[in-house]
């Protein structure tokens, strides 16, 4: 077992003040665990309802628990005040209803980078806007912080064709540990290339479960109301 560094206390002690904040609207929904089994033989099973998903686990996400996720790994970039962020948006057209937030986050920290397709927003000059010039990127969504004392980093894929914010599901995980986050930080700068085989490399050193969309649905159906996410 690897030894939780002190950089990781300090991302976590930060991300239990704020994910309290904006997880507030999504109390009431059983946030139900579904535990995989290690064979494909074995068949999923539900575990217990918590609250918050582990961090450094595997995860199928609600758009909104994701959005709540993200503000909170904002939030300890403008506490911290020194480092990059690194986000990535499926479109820059769902950037606009986070302008604001994003251009006072630019103001506290050395670096804001934000990925996505379509025209560069207009009035962000502190801003680096990206282009994700590969079909298959549009598909992420991430939220990375990197600094010297704290770092952390949310890492998504959609698992549905849903285009409504409210009806996606994605495949993901967040994390605190220093490694993972300057190893995913690093692969996924690489992808500005736009070349596949920079897109197949980074998919293949961060490869998250596939899950059976259809099962997911059924069950989501079955369920007096739907969880927020679960976790494999």
């Amino acid at each position: 077992m690897i030894a939780v560094t002190p950089c990781e206390r300090r991302a976590l002690k930060k991300f239990r003040h704020y994910i309290k904040e904006h997880a507030k609207p999504l109390k009431g929904l059983p946030l139900a665990v579904r535990l995989c089994g290690a064979s494909k033989q074995k068949k999923s099973t539900l575990g217990k309802e918590v609250s918050i998903p582990e961090s450094d686990v595997h995860h199928l996400l609600s758009a909104p628990l994701i959005l709540a996720l993200s503000h909170t790994i904002e939030d300890i970039a403008m506490e911290t005040g020194e480092g990059e962020l690194i986000a990535s948006f499926q479109h820059l057209d769902n950037f606009e209803i986070h302008k604001k937030r994003y251009c006072t986050i630019s103001k506290s920290i050395d670096t804001v980078r934000v990925w996505g397709e379509g025209e560069k927003p207009k009035g962000c000059k502190e801003i680096d806007f990206v282009s994700a010039c590969h079909p298959k990127i549009a598909r992420y969504w991430m939220v990375l912080f990197d600094s010297p004392h704290c770092r952390a980093v949310l890492m998504c894929k959609q698992i549905n064709r849903a285009v409504q914010f409210e009806d996606k599901r994605f495949v993901g995980f967040y994390s605190f540990n220093p490694y993972l986050v300057q190893s995913i930080r690093w692969r996924f700068n690489l992808l500005t290339s736009g070349l596949c085989k920079m897109v197949n490399h980074w998919e293949k050193s961060f490869p998250l479960p596939d899950l059976n969309v259809r099962e997911v649905d059924a069950f989501l159906k079955k369920s007096p109301a739907h969880p927020a996410f679960f976790s494999h």
